[in-house]
């Protein structure tokens, strides 16, 4: 078991992982804005003018979701990171292909980390955190929502997740070719192509 159980008591802090907290988004293209109680409208983000009326935003409640700010700021910064978990619902009938899966996600995805299932905190399904989907909660809102922690990935996991987490935020694109002259850059390409030809693209 990656997991470990947590008193309602305790701070909160990275690793922690929740349940039903909403993810709260708005299309900046069609924002719904109220004048009264009756009257809305449907504006982009670029019509709207000071003081003119309140939004509202959509929001979706998140199955699972994990702390993603260090525990520090978890205890004083205004705005708490979380990461939504997502389903894992690959159809894999062994256990011997399934762990083949679970390695692949791992090492080959930047952006997903795999957590196993674990019913004694109704983890039921096969699921992995998505660093690319990032919400935020008020501080002071999550604390008195900790009622929703089911439980904290236990030391070991926690170096797992914080290399992942480090390794996806630390991703950037660059050039490897930059140096090279142009008899140099010849071959560069001659071996792009070679590689390109050599792909497969089956699904």
């Amino acid at each position: 078991m990656i997991y470990q159980s947590v008193s309602l008591e305790y701070d909160i802090r990275q690793g922690d992982i929740f349940i039903d907290l909403p993810m709260i988004y708005a299309d900046l293209e069609k924002l719904n804005i109220y004048d009264t109680d009756t009257t809305s409208r449907q504006i982009s983000i670029d019509q709207i003018v000071e003081n003119e009326g309140t939004i509202f935003a959509n929001f979706k409640k998140m199955d699972f979701s994990i702390v993603l700010s260090q525990s520090c700021d978890c205890l004083r910064s205004p705005f708490i990171s979380l990461v939504v978990i997502t389903e894992w619902d690959k159809k894999v009938k062994t256990h011997k292909n399934w762990m083949k899966e679970i390695i692949k996600l791992n090492n080959e995805s930047p952006y997903r980390m795999y957590l196993p299932t674990e019913e004694e905190f109704s983890m039921t399904k096969r699921l992995y955190i998505d660093f690319s989907l990032i919400f935020y909660v008020k501080r002071v809102n999550l604390e008195n929502l900790r009622k929703l922690r089911i439980c904290r990935l236990n030391n070991e996991a926690m170096e797992h997740y914080r290399e992942k987490l480090a390794y996806y935020f630390h991703r950037y694109a660059y050039t490897e070719y930059y140096p090279l002259n142009q008899k140099e850059m010849d071959e560069y390409e001659k071996l792009r192509k070679k590689k390109y030809e050599r792909r497969t693209y089956q699904t």
